[in-house]
């Protein structure tokens, strides 16, 4: 069984303050991701933050955290620490009975008794080895949406799949309460095992200010004010209706006190987009600036925020870093995106793929700057008190060691609880 040992120190893995050893309590766990390792984004911070869950639920003993990747490629994590070995090699989506009970052994060997993986579907025939080799809590933690809405007929069906499955997950953890709502009316799984747990993101690392580091690093003109984006360049993502508004912008509407930075492109990812405004005059005033790891200081420099989403979104990591750093922020309304960003509080909603909406709204922030202090202000302060680091590692706790205390005996099964939704 590959198990890999790890040679960087990742400095902002916080530990556990006061016990440090061992206890009777100590709960081992299991964090199985769908992804290979170092794959950038928003994944690696969500490693580091379930490895400082993982070891506090642990007693603060690190050889009872475990990890797993779909893949290593020789690399070792670098959202681990160094020294740290407990790293498996493991495809949740191979259903060999062979690679089930591979992980099952590995749970059984090291007698791991709470399990969380990343985007798997609620029935499984992992789940049942999993219990049946010790695990007390089998978790999966979605970042995506777990199924479309359904039909009635079909619904009624998978739900009672769900019901009468002998292999089930004990709880789900979404990210919005529009990705669980998509759960119930759309996979049948009982509002029972959902927990909603928001993003958050460490706020300390995102200051507001105009400062001039965006210009220097990407050489914008002193008199523009920076629109950002940061994400990934798939379609969904609507890096194509934002190019569109900010050429409506700048060369329809011939705004000059504007430019635009999109940044997460790797490679020839840009290309596409940039043929859009080939030849205009204020092609210097897009700038597409790659994947960065010096965001906190760009947003730091900007004037407002966008996620212009046209397929699906949850609750994204850059609109709470945007919110953070004292942005107005102008997203889509779909998905977890309206509960990210509160509409006429911390920035404006737009409907998805409208680049002339898109626009109005970026204009209306631009011409009316009070406002957009005002709702960069209200976002701040939200994130400050809701949206930090530290809540989001308590509540995913607190719902680990409820699914694990709802199986202790004497308890009724989470299908038969009430709450389960913060």
């Amino acid at each position: 069984m590959p198990i890999s040992a790890l040679s960087r120190t990742d400095e902002s893995i916080v530990r556990p303050q006061g016990k440090s050893q061992p206890d009777a309590a100590a709960v081992p766990s299991l964090f199985v991701f769908h992804t290979e390792a170092n794959v950038g984004y928003a994944i690696e911070p969500i490693e580091r933050l379930l490895y400082e869950v993982g070891l506090e639920i642990a007693g603060g003993d690190p050889s009872q955290v475990h990890f797993a990747f779909r893949k290593l490629d020789r690399k070792p994590p670098r959202s681990l620490p160094r020294g740290f070995r407990n790293v498996l090699v493991y495809d949740h989506s191979d259903l060999n009975p062979r690679n089930i009970e591979r992980l099952a052994k590995y749970v059984r060997d090291h007698k791991i008794r709470l399990v969380v993986i990343w985007d798997i579907q609620a029935t499984h025939p992992l789940f049942r080895s999993l219990h049946q080799a010790g695990a007390q809590a089998v978790v999966s933690i979605w970042g995506a949406p777990i199924s479309s809405p359904m039909p009635f007929w079909k619904l009624a069906l998978k739900q009672l799949e769900m019901r009468f499955s002998r292999s089930k997950l004990d709880g789900l953890i979404f990210e919005s309460r529009a990705m669980a709502d998509l759960a119930v009316c759309g996979r049948g799984v009982s509002p029972e095992m959902i927990d909603v747990v928001h993003t958050g993101v460490d706020v300390s690392a995102y200051k507001p200010g105009r400062r001039a580091y965006v210009y220097e690093a990407l050489q914008f003109p002193r008199d523009k004010k920076v629109i950002v984006y940061s994400g990934h360049m798939e379609a969904r993502k609507g890096v194509r209706t934002l190019v569109e508004a900010a050429i409506d912008l700048l060369h329809h509407r011939k705004r000059r006190d504007v430019c635009f930075l999109i940044c997460g492109n790797k490679g020839d990812e840009s290309e596409p987009f940039q043929r859009l405004y080939d030849g205009l005059d204020t092609a210097e005033l897009i700038r597409f600036g790659g994947y960065r790891s010096d965001m906190p200081q760009i947003y730091a420099g900007c004037f407002a925020g966008v996620i212009p989403s046209s397929g699906w979104d949850s609750f994204p990591r850059s609109a709470i870093e945007m919110s953070a750093s004292g942005l107005p922020v102008v997203a889509s309304r779909l998905g977890g995106l309206p509960e990210a960003v509160l509409h006429g509080q911390t920035g404006i909603l737009v409907e998805p793929s409208n680049a002339s909406m898109l626009a109005d709204s970026l204009e209306l922030l631009l011409d009316q700057p009070d406002l957009a202090a005002e709702y960069g202000k209200r976002g701040k302060q939200r994130c400050d008190k809701e949206l930090d680091r530290a809540t989001n590692a308590k509540r995913l706790r607190d719902v680990f060691l409820k699914r694990l205390s709802l199986k202790q005996p004497g308890h009724a099964s989470a299908d038969h609880q009430t709450g389960g939704r913060p």
